[in-house]
């Protein structure tokens, strides 16, 4: 079960102190629960500003998230995590930062929850009862209405690519166009879920859950780290994971 309390940042507050920071409690919902300047970094990891925030959820998403606002700030990021949730935020930051896996210089990507909007108005889809996998690959690969046989990027599930695109890029705005992929949704005027194949309309249903049932699958986005830390991308980099035992706190880096 994810957990819904943030880990409390007192003691991380109480060391950064000892370390020479001065802190600041900014208030409101989009600024970090302090920014700590002027101090010993732990790990001599940078002389920036340290944005310091508590995460109750380690996802790519969060911590992507997170990474992002403290870059465009010109803040480092030092992230205050559970002991239990240490572990699994390091997979993600480590690197290859917020990449799942790197091979040769080609990268198989997370995914986020966001749905992928077509230029008609329309959202991707795929029938499969598998999980899809975004990954890069050296070219060559399947084509479709959205390439001309070069393929760097595809869409795997149930071990066959079912998209592909010239790039990561192709994913942004304004969208792929409809015949990216190999089906489609969008809800009608009449409140129900229509689905089609890049010919005709091969669905109806009453929401997304009886879709999904029928094995066809909303297509998440993939997390491209660029996409997302777009500012000061070498201040996301000099990551910090703290968690506090006892008083006692414990930081990591890359």
């Amino acid at each position: 079960m994810a957990r819904t309390t943030l880990p409390t940042v007192d003691a991380v507050l109480a060391d950064l102190r000892e370390r020479g920071y001065e802190i600041d409690r900014p208030s409101g919902s989009a600024t970090p629960a302090a920014v700590a300047t002027g101090g010993d970094a732990p790990a001599a990891i940078t002389d920036a500003p340290l944005a310091v925030e508590p995460l109750a959820a380690v996802t790519p998403l969060h911590l992507v998230a997170r990474l992002a606002d403290a870059a465009r700030s010109g803040h480092a990021p030092l992230l205050v995590v559970d002991g239990a949730d240490r572990d699994t935020a390091r997979e993600v930051l480590d690197a290859p930062l917020l990449v799942d896996e790197e091979t040769d210089g080609r990268r198989t990507f997370y995914t986020v929850p966001d749905r992928i909007r077509l230029t008609d108005g329309t959202l991707a889809c795929v029938r499969t009862d598998g999980g899809f996998t975004w990954r890069e690959t050296e070219g060559g690969g399947i084509t479709n209405d959205a390439t001309d046989g070069d393929a760097p990027l595809v869409l795997e599930t149930e071990g066959r690519d079912v998209a592909a695109f010239d790039g990561v890029d192709g994913l942004t705005c304004p969208g792929p166009d409809p015949g990216a992929f190999p089906y489609r949704y969008a809800r009608g005027e009449d409140k129900r879920i229509h689905v089609f194949d890049r010919e005709r309309e091969v669905g109806v249903y009453n929401g997304v859950a009886a879709m999904k049932a029928n094995a066809y699958r909303p297509v998440p986005l993939p997390l491209v780290p660029e996409h997302h830390v777009r500012e000061n991308a070498d201040l996301a980099r000099r990551w910090l994971l703290a968690t506090a035992t006892d008083g006692a706190v414990d930081y990591r880096t890359a």
